[in-house]
């Protein structure tokens, strides 16, 4: 570096003399050498050329240093620069993937919560089911007692329900009372099952039907549900008579 320095100065030295002792003087002008010899002319031009240039490069070397300092500083900073852009980017992935686990984790949560929310819905529900269920088959229970015994009765009130239909219909209502009460006796006398306290009504009649007949205007006395039954259950036309 130190010979690079001495070479620069000695240059520097050489040039200066050059330019105050001949390039400076009129009489170097390329125009006026030109016209004594070509070839001093072009030798002329090169020398001022040289001259100019040796200049510019005396202002432009330092600034081209300072720009090759400067211009390392930049890479370096660049460099740790991207290694921190790198890191960050570390950072944010990780940050991005917890979020995503994060909300992962929120949306089986709310899942979970709406499981478990309809789990109690049905939980509550089977419960009263169950209790309903358990009323209801005790209901049942009692339901299939009542209809098992009226199908091992069948045979009686059927019968029965025969006669009252067939010899019913020109007797009063204590009349009817009177012969049922007879007709039961005989079949319990001679072991045919019918119901001890049997009724017409409630063997062969349809509440809801009766409930009609009493809203168009039928009594709803015993007699009136029994010639009802005995209107619309008989095979041959019934004589009305209104009293």
């Amino acid at each position: 570096m130190l010979m690079d320095y001495n070479v620069e100065k000695t240059s520097e030295k050489i040039w200066k003399k050059a330019r105050d002792n001949y390039i400076s003087k009129p009489q170097f002008e390329p125009s006026a050498v030109k016209k004594v010899s070509l070839a001093a002319s072009a030798l002329c031009i090169w020398s001022s050329a040289s001259s100019k240039y040796q200049a510019v490069t005396k202002k432009v070397a330092p600034k081209k240093l300072k720009h090759a300092e400067v211009t390392a500083v930049l890479k370096e900073a660049q460099a740790e620069l991207q290694i921190k852009l790198d890191e960050v980017k570390k950072v944010k992935d990780a940050v991005a993937l917890l979020e995503a686990n994060c909300q992962k984790m929120q949306d089986e949560k709310k899942e979970l919560e709406d499981n478990m929310t309809t789990s109690n819905l049905r939980m509550g529900r089977a419960e009263k089911l169950v209790v309903l269920l358990k009323d209801e088959g005790i209901r049942w229970k009692e339901t299939v007692e009542v209809i098992g015994e009226q199908i091992v009765k069948l045979v009686g009130n059927v019968f029965l329900s025969c006669a009252c239909i067939s010899y019913f219909g020109a007797f009063t209502g204590k009349y009817r009372d009177i012969l049922v009460k007879q007709w039961v006796e005989g079949c319990l006398e001679r072991e045919i099952p019918t119901d001890e306290d049997f009724n017409l009504v409630s063997i062969m009649g349809d509440p809801v039907v009766i409930r009609n007949w009493n809203i168009a205007g039928l009594p709803n006395d015993k007699v009136s549900s029994e010639n009802g039954i005995l209107t619309t259950k008989a095979e041959r036309y019934p004589l009305c008579i209104d009293p």
